[in-house]
């Protein structure tokens, strides 16, 4: 297995506003392998878009990095110099925003905003950076490059503005592509062909992916390993595979047992997970899961955030009394 060549070590964020401190990344850690995909996935508002902004350290205010590594090519981001950001962005990590309509500067063709990120970073004549503009738009898909290059923000579909946004962050082949949402409000066939893209551009340079989504389906076309975030923090981390055949985190569990699937038995409504996840500004003490866990006993209400902990080789999860089962999350089976 390859060694990483992003790891985040105890990562902890927070943003200070009237009401109070939202405690929006505790203690995050992962690791992300050379080549590989590490999908970050939870419900909206579990800190996963925070942990990607921290590690570009772009954390905007009134946000604030209290603690942790993060380490890119066993350098740490954080100690780094606003010029050496700068240099290190777009270069060797870059990050594709969720929504490509703001993403892009409404002023500036699409040719004009692939080729800054080139002349930003390589002494090229212009003339080669046009041309290295048309060939980046056209790995991305699109049809007739040379004519999307003189185009304009709002001349372009969503997918398109989709492409274009992941051909400026893969402009200079970065080792490390941070995907926030990337096929998001876009059609199904659209979001296959993009995946393919990506699949394709990673077989082709390498490039190691962090994929943010809340879409299990697009994890399990795409992850190698996956982070369950819940509240600011990671519940569960395993390969791929093994988190979707055993979860073991009631939370983990839940969220497999609310998607849709084609044998469910008896059809109807899909199941729901209850309640809602609890305020930042206002964390418990005990696990942040226990008002909404179907498996809740005694200890987790006595005891204080449970730490992650390995269950198997590779598979982690912070729970006081995680689910033991090998039928596979809703296929009709309550945990146990």
């Amino acid at each position: 297995m390859s060694a990483p060549i992003l790891r985040i070590e105890e990562l902890s964020a927070e943003f200070v506003t009237p009401d109070g401190t939202v405690k929006a990344v505790n203690h995050v850690s992962l690791s992300l392998r050379e080549g590989g995909t590490l999908a970050l996935t939870g419900e909206s508002g579990s800190g996963k878009t925070s942990v990607a902004l921290c590690a570009l350290n772009l954390l905007p205010h009134p946000g604030r990095i209290t603690s942790g590594r993060i380490l890119l090519n066993n350098v740490d981001v954080l100690s780094l110099t606003s010029e050496a950001l700068r240099q290190v962005r777009g270069r060797d990590i870059a990050m594709v925003f969720q929504d490509p309509a703001t993403g892009l500067n409404p002023v500036l063709s699409v040719g004009q905003q692939v080729e800054e990120i080139i002349t930003n970073h390589l002494e090229v004549p212009r003339r080669e950076a046009k041309r290295r503009t048309v060939e980046v738009l056209g790995q991305m898909g699109l049809p007739e490059p040379a004519q999307v290059a003189t185009r304009y923000p709002f001349q372009l579909s969503g997918g398109m503005a989709q492409r274009v946004m992941i051909a400026i962050a893969t402009a200079l082949n970065p080792k490390v592509l941070i995907l926030d949402e990337p096929t998001s409000a876009l059609d199904v066939t659209v979001q296959a062909a993009i995946l393919q893209d990506l699949r394709r551009l990673q077989q082709t340079y390498g490039t190691s992916i962090l994929l943010i989504t809340h879409d299990l389906g697009i994890v399990a076309q795409m992850a190698e390993e996956v982070a369950i975030m819940y509240a600011g923090s990671v519940v569960e981390y395993a390969e791929a595979r093994t988190l979707f055949d055993r979860p073991r985190h009631p939370y983990t569990w839940s969220l497999l047992a609310s998607r849709p699937r084609w044998d469910r038995e008896g059809g109807g409504r899909l199941p729901s997970i209850r309640g809602t996840p609890p305020s930042l500004i206002d964390l418990p003490d005990e696990c942040p899961f226990l008002p909404r866990c179907p498996k809740a006993t005694n200890v987790c209400r006595t005891e204080r955030i449970p730490a992650l902990i390995a269950l198997e080789a590779g598979h982690y999860a912070a729970c006081y009394n995680p689910i033991y089962q090998e039928e596979p999350a809703g296929a009709g089976a309550r945990p146990d």
